[in-house]
């Protein structure tokens, strides 16, 4: 236990110094402040509580449980792989610590930095108690006790999935990012009724409606303000605690089974697993590239040699044929490696696109980009991770040549994923906005956060996040190719291809900043 203890603190203590985790409370401050505006709400029917302690606390968990689900996850991975390429694993595999000492530390440093986001959302339940509560009483046990029983297992279950997908080799990668959130989609969404306690809300809530003779048919939703439905208000008094906190026990439990059980596949830093899936790059051939510099020869007299011997470059005219290359070339360093099913998906997709519905068409854009997701994610940090970004930082011309060609390869793969919808929406030139939109913006952002973090995981993140909210519940802002009608009338892809290049900008200026390092 005192192994577990230390290096639960000590990786506690290294994550609390890192950038990253003011972005964890400024963005658990944000989610916060968007309960408190009203953004969220909590609606049983045309029904919603007064605003006091109890409706307050209940609303702000479960809003945060449902934020842990997906968000949480993707937070508080990372460490392991810290470890493991840092160097830091093989160390501590050298000493006597055991694998289930070590991933269950892990598992509580998850839990820990989980932890204090709900610490955050508790504060803000009392901001909001306090600023918009039409009941100021200060019941801070009704207030504060649904973080304890609902997001507390949540935040438990969810620590543990992502210590078990970064000790299991096949899901600790990028591919682990995607496995997640189509697991949230298809598993961990469909059972929220009882992970994130909507049954056990829905149910004590309609005992309080019906006993306050409301004409309640049933239905919970957790969603964004604004309802069309004039709104009518019943008191909510909060639980009997000590009842419900009985039935939220499994999920702690299995959270300990499931961290108890990533041991398992923990190969615990033995460097020789999986090292020749990750030397493909070593076998990379790249065409031959044209010299796109050349001395200039001077012709002058002897006293003038050691200028001639310092002479100036010059671009080579073949500026677009070298441009050509270079695009060819850092699109097949997208495409190595990939496995024939990836391509026969791939073609799979186009197809679809080319021979479904034109409506159709709409909605399965935005699915066959999703496929390259992972291929752009690494486009800004591929050098960092192979070790060659200081010696391409060195190279000539590397801020003029290397983005815009990374770019470009990006918005090739784009089209070429996407060559289907580009041939059906030639008949309706109005979607071929939302289309480039997609092309160039997808690609542009990857690259810009790459750039900024040093790491794959928050493009992944955004993109399926966006991609949730947009495309598949019609939220125009991040519906891109216009996927909804709403997102076309409001013409949301001219916001992003206008986006697109700013994007390149802050790009260039995050790699220039790192270049000057």
């Amino acid at each position: 236990m005192s192994a577990i203890y230390h290096l639960a603190l000590a990786d506690f203590r290294e994550r609390v110094r890192r950038f990253g985790f003011l972005l964890v409370v400024a963005l658990a401050v944000f989610l916060g402040y968007q309960v408190i505006s009203g953004f969220f709400e909590l609606r049983l029917g045309s029904y919603r509580g007064l605003l006091n302690a109890a409706w307050i606390g209940t609303l702000m968990a479960l809003t945060l449980s449902f934020f842990l689900s997906l968000v949480g996850f993707y937070i508080v991975r990372g460490n392991v792989q810290q470890d493991r390429q840092t160097g830091v694993g093989q160390i501590l595999a050298a000493t006597s610590l055991s694998k289930q000492a070590y991933v269950l530390g892990k598992f509580t440093s998850n839990a820990a930095v989980l932890m204090l986001v709900i610490a955050v959302l508790a504060l803000s339940a009392l901001a909001m108690l306090l600023i918009h509560g039409e009941d100021k009483t200060l019941n801070f046990y009704q207030l504060w006790m649904p973080f304890l029983v609902f997001s507390l297992p949540v935040a438990l279950f969810v620590a543990a999935i992502a210590v078990f997908f970064e000790c299991t080799p096949f899901l600790r990668g990028s591919p682990g990012n995607v496995v997640y959130f189509f697991l949230w989609f298809f598993i961990i969404t469909p059972i929220s009724g009882d992970l994130l306690a909507f049954s056990t809300i829905e149910q004590g809530m309609t005992i309080a409606l019906q006993s306050q003779g409301a004409a309640y048919a049933g239905g919970i939703v957790l969603g964004a303000g604004g309802s069309p439905v004039e709104m009518q208000t019943f008191l909510w008094e909060g639980f009997d605690w000590g009842v419900v906190a009985g039935s939220r026990l499994v999920y702690v439990l299995a959270a300990l089974f499931i961290a108890g059980a990533a041991a398992l596949p923990f190969e615990r830093f033995d460097t020789t697993v999986g090292r020749k899936s990750s030397a493909w790059l070593a076998g990379l051939s790249l065409p031959e590239f044209p010299n796109p510099f050349r001395r200039v020869p001077v012709v002058v007299g002897r006293s003038d040699l050691q200028s001639s011997q310092l002479s100036p470059v010059q671009l080579s005219p073949n500026f677009f044929s070298l441009f050509a290359t270079l695009v060819a070339a850092e699109l097949k360093l997208l495409l190595k490696g990939r496995s024939p099913f990836w391509y026969v998906v791939a073609v799979g997709l186009i197809a679809a696109c080319l021979l479904s519905p034109l409506e159709t068409v709409r909605v399965l854009l935005p699915i066959a980009w999703l496929w390259p997701l992972l291929l752009w994610s690494e486009m800004g940090v591929r050098a960092r991770c192979y070790g060659v970004e200081a010696l391409l930082l060195s190279s000539p011309a590397s801020l003029r040549m290397q983005l815009p060609v990374a770019w470009a390869a990006g918005t090739l793969l784009a089209l070429m994923l996407g060559s289907g919808a580009l041939l059906r929406f030639a008949s309706a030139p109005h979607f071929l906005p939302g289309f480039f939109a997609g092309a160039l913006f997808f690609p542009a952002f990857a690259l810009f956060l790459g750039m900024l973090t040093g790491t794959e995981r928050p493009f992944q993140i955004l993109a399926l996040i966006g991609w949730y909210l947009g495309p598949l519940n019609g939220l125009a802002l991040f519906d891109i190719t216009t996927a909804t009608d709403l997102a076309l009338a409001q013409g949301i892809s001219w916001l992003h291809l206008s986006a697109a290049p700013v994007l390149m900008g802050l790009a260039f200026l995050a790699r220039r900043y790192r270049q000057e390092l």
